[in-house]
């Protein structure tokens, strides 16, 4: 394969190494040990946020952030993402109800939720798709109006500002991915950042059993501990993080470059900065997708299809809500390889492929 979808990014191993050397000196492996103090302190400081809390994987993140707000009933969320922004909803018993999506910008479109709708709802889940920043001023006062809680799926967001302020000041809640396909990871690992900090104390007991100082369970919790090693590969990887995020953001620029007016691409918020974090096109109709992704792939060139199907479509999770443009964007969107290996030039080939294949099929 000359052009993989994704590669993690490896930091330098000799860091790690010594980092490794020091868990093993120390012998504390979990249970909040000093990678793990480190790394939360550090992202605090870093993204601009108050109470964030680490966790083993991103879907724990959403579960806790809905325990821990105490989410009940129907939850009205995007059809348009990943599985777990469903998946975790009816692993809680709650009801998703899907909202159509902005045929621009791939988000929750927030002005077609109905009021009643709105009356059934106990929250607002919304995701940053492809770390592209929600109407997050119109959700807020959506919720407001309607008293409605608001967590943000921002599985992508890492390093995507609204403003002056990172996307993870918004909400409620606000959850993190820190796989080790994402922009910034820990190989393994989630983050959850709230709002306010009785409900931050609350999840900080529900990641270890629910027990308080004393050990006594005061809430039902579970292990969402994250490991040392896991912390320790994240310390490495946000000390040369800046330089991950330029590099990606260039790529980013030169595939909008090349690729504006070729095929549809993803409006970004007003307000917000792309941080590199995927390349969506859109192609005319679901068949040329699955042409121009074969021929791609003929050619050395991996694509991924995020996401399909879209959630609303899906069985397992109701079914629930007419979504016509998310089930439209989803039939017909890619993504294009992107990782920290990839150079300008690399990116220059794929774009000669892409318009290549396309003009072949207009002939």
């Amino acid at each position: 394969m000359n052009y993989p979808i994704n590669k993690p990014f490896l930091p330098n191993f000799a860091a790690y190494q010594a980092q490794l050397e020091s868990i093993y000196q120390r012998n504390w492996l979990t249970n909040n040990g000093p990678c793990v103090q480190a790394l939360e302190q550090q992202l605090t400081d870093y993204l601009g946020v108050e109470y964030l809390l680490l966790v083993s994987n991103g879907t724990v993140a959403l579960q806790l952030a809905y325990a821990a707000l105490g989410i009940q009933g129907a939850v009205l969320t995007t059809p348009f993402s990943f599985a777990a922004t469903a998946s975790t909803l009816c692993w809680e018993k709650l009801t998703p109800q899907f909202i159509d999506i902005d045929a621009s910008t791939y988000n929750l479109d927030v002005s077609l939720i109905t009021a009643e709708q709105a009356a059934k709802a106990s929250a607002i889940l919304g995701v940053h798709v492809f770390g592209n920043p929600c109407d997050v001023a119109a959700i807020d006062e959506f919720a407001k109006q309607n008293q409605l809680k608001v967590i943000y799926d921002a599985a992508h967001a890492f390093a995507s500002p609204v403003g002056d302020k990172s996307a993870l000041c918004f909400g409620d809640a606000a959850t993190l991915s820190l796989h080790a396909t994402k922009l910034f990871h820990s190989i393994e690992g989630g983050a959850i950042i709230f709002k306010d900090k009785a409900t931050y104390l609350k999840a900080k007991q529900m990641v270890n059993f629910g027990f308080d100082a004393e050990q006594f369970p005061e809430y039902v919790g579970i292990n969402a501990k994250m490991s040392e090693m896991h912390a320790a590969m994240g310390l490495c990887v946000l000390n040369e993080f800046e330089q991950v995020l330029t590099h990606r953001q260039t790529l980013v620029q030169e595939y909008q470059r090349l690729l504006s007016g070729v095929v549809q691409l993803q409006q970004w918020h007003a307000d917000g900065m792309n941080n590199g974090a995927y390349m969506p096109v859109v192609l005319p109709s679901e068949m040329e997708l699955q042409r121009v992704s074969a021929a791609l792939l003929e050619q050395g060139i991996q694509t991924r299809r995020y996401f399909y199907p879209s959630l609303s479509q899906v069985p397992a999770y109701g079914q629930r809500g007419a979504t016509p443009i998310a089930n439209d964007i989803s039939a017909r969107i890619v993504c294009l390889p992107l990782y920290t290996d990839l150079t300008l030039d690399g990116v220059r080939e794929i774009c000669d492929a892409l318009t290549t294949i396309l003009a072949e099929g207009q002939r």
